[in-house]
């Protein structure tokens, strides 16, 4: 054959291949995304959609864990398993590669000295049952004097992680946490290492909490994005039973269960209001809910839907597609238990359609033994909302008149006043602090507005108070769908009010200059705070753990979590936005997390761990 001849059939081949060939897998992911996702996050997203700059930060295993188990579960579940990693390569231009903790990073000496559940200093959302976010001196086994000779004495890194959503429950010498793909980690308190490893069959959004198990054994138990809730014996890590909690395809795990008397109390949300963005999917159906379950043998105990009754058709959007209402109010927080009067305290959200319900944007009271309702209080009346109101396009699902997204998504405190009165203290995203009578079925005592309030800002994830003071973080910023308060400044910071009266006592402002040189940092408080008598310690999305005197609100002690730090056994990690639930002191140590890559925040995977006295090795 002539070499012109030759070449020409190679031409011939190589035209048909162009013609026949499959797509790389990098053009199918960015075709699957463009498809299937960029009508939310492009060209820059908006504030509840990250835009392509924040999705490159992320790793491909965090952009899975979301299309699996997190908010974008319903989007991911139209695509296979290779689906959704070559969406995650196309984003972050990395390829998918499944860390597990290294050897390294595991104890030399397994065994276990302090698994006494009897031992426990810290466990839950806000520590204890009443989700003040207060520690005692006996457990936190640390003064105001000593926080500011506070120093890092270990950092530990979640492979691959990007959202720090849980704290560690600490017991004797151990530390429980769990990551964010559905790992759970006993740590050793004292140096960071490994002692015994639980794989959820879901991320895990909610803390752990920790007791008396079946048979005496001393047992863990938690709750993973698909509502599975997990009994787990606390020396093996084995598994002792688990139980699917939430009726409903959207329902989702992300508030902390609270454990008491054998009862694990566990609240339901729903990711009905990210799916409802595709003018396709039919809004809504789905409603938050509390439930009891046996924490012997994970048997629903009862189970109490938030919204009465079952939702009906309300008629059709502009592309067909049917609506349905009543719906939402998820329960996006923990709940409260207040043994002395018999009952169980949740937040809820908005509702995701109309009509509105008097149990949307609430604090409910609900019977512990058998779950009816006791009483509520609603913050907003008819705030109907979902993401399809973010949308630029594709906003058929948007309620008309859409409401301002205005959440309880904090525990309710119940706490003891000056004058031995108790009462219900709980931060709204409105901006208000409410203080309720739980002697005259939730009664308004007093109000206080601190925040402009917004969809992202406001009161976001929890308060604390050490019964003088209540502590609110304010995390406003540019995210209001509705402004319900037009006079109202944005006023991001951390505020102190007088449990008796409502009034500010002080505030306290993250200083602008925090966030120079940081993409994605706001100067603001989003997370939770933590109280210990003296001091409020609370984390910025600036990614700065703050310790404040609560005399005045003045920094005694900070330190900046995204600093490169050195990790046990050597995996990757970074700071970045602190977001979620608030630092734990326990023992005479502060955990916090660092990294909350969610709503344009910085991203990253980072526990740390302070103690007084010289800076200790972290390695091991």
């Amino acid at each position: 054959m002539s070499p012109r001849r030759i070449v020409a059939t190679m031409a011939a081949v190589a035209v048909a291949s162009l013609v026949t060939c499959t797509p790389s897998p990098a053009q199918e992911g960015e075709r699957l995304f463009a498809e299937r996702c960029a009508g939310c996050h492009t060209p820059a997203g908006t504030e509840r959609a990250a835009g392509l700059s924040l999705l490159a930060q992320l790793s491909p295993r965090a952009i899975v864990g979301v299309l699996e188990d997190g908010v974008m579960r319903v989007e991911g579940s139209g695509m296979t398993a290779e689906q959704r990693i070559q969406v995650a390569e196309y984003l972050s231009k990395r390829s998918y590669v499944a860390e597990a903790i290294p050897e390294a990073a595991h104890c030399a000496d397994p065994s276990w000295t302090g698994l006494d559940p009897g031992s426990v200093s810290w466990m839950g959302f806000a520590g204890n049952l009443a989700g003040t976010g207060y520690q005692p001196p006996g457990r936190a086994g640390l003064d105001a004097a000593d926080v500011p000779n506070l120093q890092l004495k270990w950092a530990f890194a979640f492979p691959d992680g990007s959202n720090m959503r849980t704290s560690p429950a600490v017991a004797g010498d151990a530390a429980l946490v769990a990551g964010p793909f559905g790992e759970v980690l006993a740590l050793d308190v004292a140096t960071g290492c490994v002692r015994w490893s639980f794989e959820a069959d879901a991320m895990i959004r909610g803390a752990i909490v920790l007791g008396e198990g079946p048979e005496g054994r001393s047992t863990a138990w938690f709750v993973d994005a698909r509502t599975n809730a997990y009994a787990v014996d606390l020396e093996s890590g084995s598994l002792v039973w688990k139980h699917r909690v939430g009726w409903h395809a959207a329902a989702y795990g992300t508030g902390s269960p609270a454990l008491y008397d054998g009862r694990l109390i566990v609240p339901v949300s729903s990711l009905e209001v990210s799916v409802s963005g595709d003018p396709r999917y039919e809004c809504c159906t789905s409603s938050g809910a509390v439930a009891a379950l046996d924490a012997a043998t994970g048997e629903v105990l009862w189970y109490h839907r938030v919204i009465p009754g079952y939702p009906e058709e309300t008629g059709k959007n502009g592309i067909g597609t049917m609506n349905w209402g009543p719906s939402g109010a998820a329960v996006w927080s923990s709940p409260t238990v207040d043994p002395a009067r018999g009952l169980v305290y949740a937040g809820t959200g908005e509702n995701l359609t109309h009509p509105t319900t008097e149990t949307s944007d609430a604090i409910l009271a609900l019977d512990l033994e058998t779950g009816d309702p006791a009483w509520s209080f609603q913050g907003t009346a008819n705030d109907a909302f979902n993401m399809a109101c973010t949308q630029a396009a594709y906003r058929d699902n948007c309620p008309d008149p859409a409401g301002p997204d205005l959440d309880f998504g904090m525990a309710p405190m119940l706490v003891t006043r000056p004058d031995g009165k108790e009462i219900l203290v709980a931060g709204q995203k409105s901006g208000m602090v409410w203080a309720l009578d739980p002697d005259d079925g939730g009664a308004l005592l007093w109000s206080a507005l601190v925040g402009k309030g917004s969809a992202l800002g406001g009161i976001h994830w929890g308060m604390a108070t050490d019964g003088r003071y209540a502590y609110a973080p304010v995390a406003d910023r540019e995210a209001v769908i509705v402004d319900v308060h037009p006079e109202k400044a944005l006023s991001p910071g951390l505020y102190a009010l007088d449990l008796m009266t409502g009034e500010v006592v002080w505030e306290s402002v993250p200083p602008a200059e925090a966030c120079e040189g940081k993409k994605g940092c706001y100067s603001s408080i989003s997370a939770g705070v933590t109280a210990i008598d003296g001091v409020v310690f609370a984390g910025g999305l600036d990614g700065v753990i703050r310790a404040h005197s609560t005399t005045d609100g003045a920094v005694i002690w900070e330190f900046d979590t995204t600093r490169p730090v050195r990790t046990v056994g050597g995996v990757p990690g970074r700071g970045g936005a602190i977001d979620g639930p608030g630092p734990v002191v326990a023992g005479g140590m502060v955990f916090v997390n660092s990294g909350y890559g969610t709503f344009f925040q910085m991203p990253g995977n980072l526990l740390l761990a302070f103690g007084v006295g010289d800076p200790a090795g972290t390695g091991n």
